[in-house]
């Protein structure tokens, strides 16, 4: 599918939002009860991708970072997983730059057309092309079901802490595909 033939137009106050359904409730009571109130508290920006009838998939970005305390709270396995990544002459941090997707859906009409794949590389390539604030990582909080779809677009789980979790920690280095 391609997704030229539908616009992406990030969510304002007097958006009317056209139908959706994902089949997740929280997902698609999120859009329609929260979206724009999470908006309007300057805490995450909501994109959706839609043509004239329907919403065919949305998702919404916030400010995160990542810190030795969300792997363990030890700074040596931190800085085997996150820091390495970093000059060692500048001492280290103990937290990066990230942005997180708070939450990522498709239609249920629409599903199984990796329209949550190309979603992810337009967000990927979006903050190495158009970085305007420092952005090394991009985070979520990967319900369970998720997990795999986020590891076959490269990302990896940052802790062993919440592995009995209904949702998981996930970072994808945006190092790895910048120039």
């Amino acid at each position: 599918m391609d997704l030229k033939d539908f616009k992406l137009d990030r969510l304002k106050p007097d958006t009317i939002i056209k139908p959706f359904c994902c089949g997740d409730t929280d997902l698609d009571g999120f859009l329609f009860d929260d979206a724009q109130n999470y908006l309007k508290e300057l805490m995450a920006v909501t994109y959706l991708l839609h043509n004239d009838d329907v919403t065919l998939a949305y998702f919404n970005l916030l400010n995160d970072k990542i810190a030795y305390t969300d792997v363990d709270k030890n700074i040596d396995l931190f800085q085997k997983r996150i820091g390495r990544f970093l000059p060692i002459e500048k001492g280290g941090f103990r937290s990066y730059p990230a942005v997180k997707i708070g939450r990522l859906a498709v239609h249920q009409d629409y599903q199984g057309n990796k329209i949550g794949h190309q979603i992810l590389d337009f967000i990927k390539n979006n903050f190495v092309d158009n970085n305007k604030t420092g952005c090394k990582f991009i985070t979520v909080d990967a319900y369970k079901k998720s997990t795999r779809f986020y590891e076959q677009n490269g990302f990896q789980f940052l802790s062993s802490r919440d592995a009995r979790s209904d949702t998981r920690l996930m970072y994808f280095n945006l190092e790895s595909i910048s120039d």
